[in-house]
């Protein structure tokens, strides 16, 4: 039993230190982006504020990384 409480407790550290990645849509994007949704809250009920801010970043994390997966989605882009 000792081996399994181990092991969890450095699953847990481990989470800790690095689950925002899993659970921040923002934990990799860069600080510009950010800050730039940060500057659109203040047109945000204050009460909806972080529920918002965090379905923007969740948006545009998805995008970047398709965009960047598959290439631009507007054919028009590539001329």
């Amino acid at each position: 039993m000792g081996t399994f409480s181990d092991l969890d407790k450095k699953l847990t550290e481990n989470i800790y230190d690095h689950g925002s990645r899993l659970t921040d849509p923002s934990a990799d994007l860069p600080r510009q982006i950010k800050e730039t949704v940060d500057l659109l809250m203040p047109f945000v009920q204050p009460q909806a504020r972080e529920a918002v801010r965090l379905q923007i970043l969740g948006i545009i994390h998805e995008h970047i990384f398709d965009e960047t997966e598959t290439g631009p989605a507007d054919p028009a882009a590539k001329e």
